[in-house]
């Protein structure tokens, strides 16, 4: 996580580490809560609550009744 948080690309974690596939490093790679407001703000997207789910009533009333 220290590379990562580093700016480490994956790939070269995953050469460095040793693993065939790009899938086995990512596995060990969870993006802690920093790392995901970075990409927002990086994206260009932060404070943009607009794009929020909402609910209507019916599916409101299907979740009350599961």
């Amino acid at each position: 996580m220290k590379l990562l948080q580093s700016g480490v690309d994956l790939l070269t974690i995953q050469a460095w580490l040793g693993h065939a596939q790009v899938a086995t490093t990512h596995r060990y790679a969870a993006a802690d809560v920093e790392m995901m407001r970075n990409g927002l703000e990086k994206a260009g997207i932060e404070g943009t609550y607009g794009a929020r789910f909402r609910p209507t009533d019916a599916v409101l009333q299907l979740l009350n009744s599961i």
